[in-house]
């Protein structure tokens, strides 16, 4: 009877090295690829939450200067209205005139060369 020898299959180790050297640099590249976009995420983040705070802010201050915009319009409506320029008028002392004059302008008077 004869023996049958089996080879085992034995990886040749040139070949396992170059396989491990190209894995190692491509694992680098690509953690390093994950930590720059993940970085970029969190200052686009970070940039969105405060431009939409300065939004908000400027809002309210939009909303406060209309308000004072429509308390300054309802001051001045009472400080023309005809009860209040009365009131004035009395409170610096002046009377009515009982008859008024017109003077009667006639045409001017130009001196030519």
């Amino acid at each position: 009877m004869a023996r049958k020898f089996h080879q085992r299959h034995v990886p040749h180790p040139a070949r396992k090295a170059r396989s491990g050297s190209r894995s190692k640099p491509l694992a680098l590249v690509l953690g390093i690829l994950v930590v720059l976009f993940g970085a970029g995420y969190l200052v686009q983040i970070n940039i969105a939450s405060s431009k939409g705070y300065q939004i908000r802010s400027l809002e309210n201050q939009i909303s406060e200067l209309k308000e004072q915009r429509a308390r300054l319009e309802l001051k001045v409506a009472q400080e023309q209205s005809v009860q209040a320029v009365e009131t004035k008028v009395q409170a610096m002392g002046m009377v009515p005139t009982p008859k008024v004059d017109y003077v009667a302008v006639t045409a001017p008077t130009v001196a030519q060369r």
